[in-house]
């Protein structure tokens, strides 16, 4: 779902006001739709939708409509957003670009490409919006000093560094190439938080036990890791040699680091929650070096309470574990693999299916579908409530 709000807003941007309403939609796309909680809540109202359609479909349709495996919106969406702007051949052009951009999920290329294309807006949109600005005013020079400020801000932004002091500047024009060297030494501080994070995330997360793929993944999303750098991040995680050191020493490193910068402060923490919290359970000992990390880093006692309040789950009660029970799933399943076994669940006990059954069987099944779709709405529920 990620490039639909770039799209959809270049697509009408294109056809209202031509290329410079293409450049300012993708802008606007990605910072107000693709980048926030509208992205997500489209996602939860598609969800919710393929949800009631499931449940109310009769099993003769709902057969073929599960072989679609809710992959349709995104040719629905751009189908009509074509027709509506361009007519047919927009219609037909942009219901093919939906199927191969939004509906095809299980191709590893395209979700490569899709959060490369996320990661470069999130890196670089102080530059593209200083470039479209010079564009928009026509003016080569406006293009240039654009793409000069928002190199300026997205440096700041992203590495919370000050620029280079005037004073040393003689000193860097001594040597042959200093603005090489320059972005070389942010590359080598920015790898060394990486390291120090992956470091505190692996010993955190170690805490209640073996590392899962889920927390490595979610490191990796977190921090939105380069390909290139996913080896160098899995072996620190893999590799206890890697973090031989204390995680009061790792927390003294990040402290040097995030000094004098508070929000800096802030977001590491927070990172660190979102790993700790990647199998949805936090456990005392995760919770306890968390907080002795806070301490060292000086984060206050009020954002940790914040972060702390926000990333610890409920305890799940026993009425909802009788609901995880009913669909054969253990407690901290994620979303993925509840809504995959409740329709793998619906395919078998479908009361439709039943056509040579005899009255009392039909019954059974009927209550046995009735308990999915309830254990299923309840745990959606509850997750919604997180």
């Amino acid at each position: 779902m990620s490039p639909l709000g770039k799209l959809t807003l270049a697509l009408i941007g294109l056809r209202l006001f031509g290329l410079n309403g293409l450049l300012v939609g993708l802008f606007l796309g990605h910072m107000l739709i693709d980048k926030t909680y509208v992205i997500r809540n489209i996602e939860k109202q598609i969800n919710h939708l393929d949800d009631i359609i499931r449940i109310k479909l009769p099993y003769k349709y709902y057969k073929y409509y599960n072989r679609l495996d809710g992959n349709i919106w995104g040719k629905i969406w751009f189908g009509l957003l074509g027709l509506i702007l361009f007519g047919l051949i927009g219609f037909i052009l942009l219901f093919i670009a939906g199927q191969f951009i939004f509906d095809m999920p299980k191709n590893s290329k395209l979700r490569k490409i899709k959060k490369k294309t996320d990661h470069f807006f999130d890196n670089n949109w102080g530059k593209i919006l200083g470039g479209i600005v010079g564009f928009l005013l026509k003016s080569p020079i406006l293009i240039f000093v654009g793409i000069i400020l928002g190199f300026i801000a997205d440096y700041r932004r992203l590495e919370g560094a000050k620029l280079m002091p005037f004073n040393m500047l003689r000193n860097y024009w001594q040597k042959i190439n200093p603005l090489k060297l320059w972005r070389d030494a942010q590359v080598g501080e920015h790898r060394r938080y990486l390291e120090i994070m992956a470091a505190l995330a692996a010993l955190i997360v170690e805490a209640d036990g073996k590392i899962n793929d889920k927390e490595r993944k979610k490191f990796c999303q977190v921090f939105a890791v380069k390909p290139e750098q996913k080896s160098f991040v899995y072996e620190i995680f893999e590799n206890k040699q890697k973090h031989k050191f204390s995680l009061e020493k790792y927390a003294d490193m990040l402290e040097s680091l995030t000094r004098n910068n508070e929000n800096l402060k802030d977001v590491s923490i927070e990172n660190l929650f979102k790993i700790a919290s990647a199998d949805e359970v936090i456990g005392e000992a995760e919770m306890r070096m968390l907080k002795k990390v806070a301490k060292i880093i000086g984060l206050d006692d009020r954002s940790f309470a914040r972060l702390k309040k926000e990333f610890k789950p409920n305890p799940i009660s026993k009425k909802l574990m009788g609901f995880y029970d009913v669909l054969g799933l253990s407690y901290d399943a994620d979303m993925e693999e509840i809504k995959a076994r409740w329709k793998k669940l619906i395919v078998i006990y479908h009361p439709d299916k039943l056509t040579n059954a005899s009255e009392k069987e039909i019954k059974i099944a009927t209550k046995r579908m009735a308990e999915i779709n309830l254990a299923y709405q309840e745990i959606v529920k509850a997750k919604g409530k997180k």
